[in-house]
């Protein structure tokens, strides 16, 4: 068994993901050579006020946002919706998204991404 925590795991600090505005952190909990199956990644991002993931699509796999804390907006496929802490947003293959955290405070989201 192995167990890891991701409240002390080591947190990269990023600009711009996928052509978003702002900083954001980024720290990758588990990768692909960590399973035997098709999960790509557990990653935990966190987003300050007013800093965005820009709009962007994958390729033949699915992701999971899980809003742990915070709130924002979400663009899936050209609709933008309100999002908040306890929040799963589910991106299809092939599906367009992005996120802004518009709060005042950090947006901390949990991505879970695995291939189809």
């Amino acid at each position: 068994m192995t167990i890891r925590n991701f409240l002390n795991a080591e947190v990269k600090s990023l600009n711009n993901s996928h052509g978003g505005k702002g900083p954001f952190d980024l720290i990758e909990i588990w990768k692909k050579s960590d399973f035997k199956s098709n999960i790509d990644f557990f990653d935990r991002v966190v987003i300050p006020p007013d800093s965005s993931i820009g709009i962007h699509k994958h390729a033949n796999n699915e992701e999971m946002y899980v809003v742990l804390a915070g709130r924002g907006k979400m663009t899936i496929n050209g609709k933008t919706i309100a999002v908040k802490k306890g929040d799963m947003i589910l991106n299809r293959p092939f599906g367009e998204h992005g996120l802004v955290n518009d709060g005042e405070e950090d947006m901390d989201i949990l991505i879970i991404q695995i291939s189809c």
